[in-house]
């Protein structure tokens, strides 16, 4: 037993076939990682200077977007990094560490999203009692939830998973999750896939089906009011969560086939493409979504632009309207 835990260093071999074009792959990793940033940060950042937007809603879209690129960064820099290597290598500790942030980054995604969906079902169908509903209190202690049941429980699943013995080092993936290191084991692991499933039932499954279980009673609500009401008015706000829950559900389906596929001689490329389908659209997606359709960040958005397009052609800024500010 103790010789076959000496396995200290994990062999990622989801890249095989990938390497022919490694450096066109890496091209467009590298873009979509900048645009990520680019756009999260830039939207985080105007919900935490403009105080109009701290208003619950702002505040759920500002922490979704803070783990999104927690969730990128434990993602994409080894990626590229594997992206240059001939064999792509990761030691056990960093394997359990991206392991970690991987299943957190989904569990809080699906948490913030639930807290989203109770916040415009609130919004819409209950306007009179809204600000009591989600009052400062109520935001923050959804907030806390969110993170840190999530983060404790992933902190219990994988010490369990940190103590296991390994006697392969091969994880037929790009990245690290906490069944590449399970199934590397030749102990019984029944407890922690027992655990394994109690954390995702709990974090993802049961999250999926109360946001279902919302937006059916949104539309029920809106269907009940004239054309003209303020709820249809609100229901337009949805839009966006909408597209970001469709999405997230789409990486959870494609999570769930990716590994049967494995068996059914699927293009290497394709493979690992739905199995990163979580890191590539939702990150890239959501930003762009929330600042095109939500009014009040759009409009924010738009003299930001206009200054700097002001800029490159004038060569000096331009002094805001009191409207801008």
């Amino acid at each position: 037993m103790s010789n076959q835990s000496q396995v200290e260093v994990l062999i990622l071999s989801g890249f095989n076939g990938l390497n022919q074009l490694r450096y066109l792959y890496f091209c467009i990793t590298c873009a979509s990682y900048l645009l990520i940033l680019l756009f999260n940060v830039s939207i985080l950042a105007l919900i935490c200077v403009k105080q109009s937007l701290h208003q619950p809603m702002y505040i759920f879209l500002a922490n979704l977007l803070l783990n999104t690129l927690i969730g990128c960064a434990a993602f994409y820099p080894k990626l590229l990094h594997d992206l240059l290597r001939d064999v792509q290598l990761i030691s056990r500790t960093g394997c359990l560490l991206q392991a970690f942030c991987v299943h957190v980054y989904v569990s809080v995604e699906c948490n913030i999203l639930t807290a989203m969906a109770f916040d415009r079902y609130a919004a819409i169908a209950h306007p009179l009692t809204y600000h009591s509903l989600f009052s400062s209190s109520t935001v923050h202690g959804l907030l806390a939830a969110a993170w840190v049941l999530p983060v404790a429980g992933y902190i219990c699943l994988l010490s369990l998973s940190s103590r296991l013995p390994l006697c392969a080092s091969s994880v037929s993936r790009t990245f690290c999750d906490n069944r590449s290191i399970t199934y590397q084991s030749c102990v019984d692991i029944s407890v922690i896939s027992l655990m394994e499933i109690v954390l995702v039932s709990a974090f993802v499954f049961l999250p999926v089906l109360l946001i279902f279980n919302c937006y059916i009673k949104i539309l029920a609500v809106s269907f009940q009011v004239s054309k003209g009401s303020r709820a249809n008015k609100a229901l337009s706000t949805c839009i966006p969560h909408l597209v970001t829950y469709t999405s997230f559900v789409l990486s959870v389906v494609l999570e769930v086939v990716q590994p049967v596929l494995a068996h059914k001689n699927f293009p290497p490329v394709v493979r690992a493409i739905m199995s990163m389908e979580g890191f590539l659209l939702p990150p890239l997606l959501n930003p762009l979504i929330y600042g095109l359709k939500l009014p009040d960040i759009r409009n924010h958005i738009r003299p930001l632009f206009k200054t700097a397009a002001q800029v490159r052609h004038t060569g000096r800024p331009v002094n805001p309207k009191p409207t801008d500010l």
